[in-house]
């Protein structure tokens, strides 16, 4: 979805129809391309911003909220498996790119939708789940899609429902990967990386100073 105007309302509705899903008839991501006319803080807010209405969401719809889990900046070059990131069991990962001279693809799959439909899926492969898929990704290839355009030039989000099939859970995850085609250590390919937990509404943490180290920090985590 390519951003001519932003709305935060209309993309967090945006990303409640199609990430926030029940049923695997939702793809589990979105992908926002905001052009090449704002800047890395400015993209960094966008994350903070949409983080903070689409909890407004969970509040109403699940009496719970969204809450960081991680937030960072790293220089990512290095090819991934699918997988799920490292988090509570109802998670959603948003990942904010930076304009790079550094090509590279984004997958997902919808596990869920493998393991209910698939006649090479095990019986019981979502009580066996792992993190990582190691059965081979040709299994997945009817249940992936590729983010496209992908473009290098522009800023990005990617936010994508990052929960584990387990029971009871309000949402349905997917795994994702990525491709890195030429990397250079020379340049940089900048992913700013929210991580968020679904958790009760009286949980306490205190999020407020991470966030604004967040939005203004020019540190590049190795």
């Amino acid at each position: 979805m390519e951003i001519k105007e932003i709305n935060i309302k209309d993309i967090a509705q945006f990303c409640i129809e199609n990430v926030f899903r029940t049923k695997t008839n939702k793809p589990g991501f979105v992908h926002l391309d905001f052009g090449k006319n704002i800047d890395s803080y400015q993209l960094r807010t966008i994350m903070v911003a949409l983080k903070k209405e689409l909890s407004k969401f969970t509040l109403e719809q699940f009496n719970k909220k969204l809450s960081y889990h991680w937030l960072v900046r790293f220089n990512q070059q290095v090819d991934t498996p699918y997988h799920l990131d490292n988090a509570g069991d109802q998670s959603f990962l948003m990942l904010g790119y930076e304009p790079s001279e550094i090509k590279s693809e984004l997958y997902l799959a919808d596990y869920v939708k493998y393991a209910n439909d698939s006649a090479t899926a095990p019986k019981d492969y979502l009580k066996k789940f792992t993190p990582i898929f190691e059965d081979g990704e040709s299994l997945l290839e009817p249940y992936t899609t590729k983010v496209k355009p992908f473009k290098n030039d522009t800023y990005k989000i990617v936010l994508i429902n990052n929960s584990k099939p387990m029971s009871g859970q309000e949402t349905l995850g997917v795994f994702h990967k990525a491709r890195i085609f030429e990397p250079d250590l020379n340049k940089d390919r900048i992913v700013n990386s929210m991580l968020i937990n679904l958790v009760p509404e009286d949980e306490v943490n205190e999020e407020g100073r991470n966030e604004e180290e967040f939005l203004i920090t020019d540190v590049i985590s190795k």
